[in-house]
């Protein structure tokens, strides 16, 4: 993936929503899929589309959780006595399921890719941090010295952050391999449609109320 691609997606996921986590420790990969996105696969032709994205993180793959209540994990749907137990041990999530799916709705208010920086903010401003899988088995992944972490993912919902690491990543759409041109064209494919709901708009033929559209009316 290169920066261009990096870039549309941090910009069309910072407004979206992540819809589901996905963990499957016997293949080592980990997949977290978005959507309402200003992205999309085929051309728009109503304001119905869902604009989803799955990232898929292979290989020494690494997820943390940083919050600040125990009931900010509450998402994740575990029972009270195991959500005790896993955040006051050292116990990973993996060891009890080697493969967990769960889908939920949180919206993300920033996410970014490759950000170290961004990555000390968040340990900065959240109070508790734990690990849910750790296929590298070091100490901290993220210490200076481990900076060259090939694939580094950091993002906040509105309660928690996440950060997410791995040696290979893919972007997949309808389960379709996304290249960096697949990406491009999914950001170019949104932005026809931008221009055309605001060229339509207060005509016979605007388009239903779209927000994200909204948010940026075009001058």
């Amino acid at each position: 993936m290169n920066n261009r691609s990096k870039e549309i997606i941090e910009e069309a996921i910072s407004q979206g929503k992540w819809i589901w986590l996905e963990i499957d420790n016997n293949s080592n990969s980990l997949y977290l899929e978005f959507e309402n996105l200003k992205i999309s696969s085929q051309t728009i032709f109503d304001n119905s589309y869902k604009g989803e994205l799955a990232i898929r993180f292979g290989q020494n793959i690494y997820l943390a959780l940083y919050f600040n209540e125990k009931e900010d994990l509450s998402f994740l749907k575990f029972n009270i006595d195991y959500l005790n137990n896993l955040v006051n041990s050292n116990e990973y999530l993996t060891e009890k399921f080697p493969y967990f799916y769960e889908e939920f709705r949180k919206d993300i208010i920033k996410f970014k890719f490759q950000n170290h920086d961004y990555l000390n903010k968040i340990i900065k401003e959240y109070k508790n941090k734990k690990v849910l899988i750790n296929n590298r088995n070091l100490q901290d992944v993220f210490k200076k010295e481990n900076e060259d972490y090939d694939f580094l993912l950091s993002f906040e919902c509105e309660d928690i952050a996440v950060v997410v690491g791995g040696d290979y990543i893919n972007c997949f759409n309808d389960f379709e391999s996304l290249s960096d041109d697949d990406i491009k064209r999914a950001s170019n494919n949104w932005m026809l449609y931008y221009l055309d709901y605001w060229n339509k708009k207060g005509t016979d033929k605007e388009y239903g109320e779209d927000l994200l559209c909204e948010e940026f009316p075009l001058k």
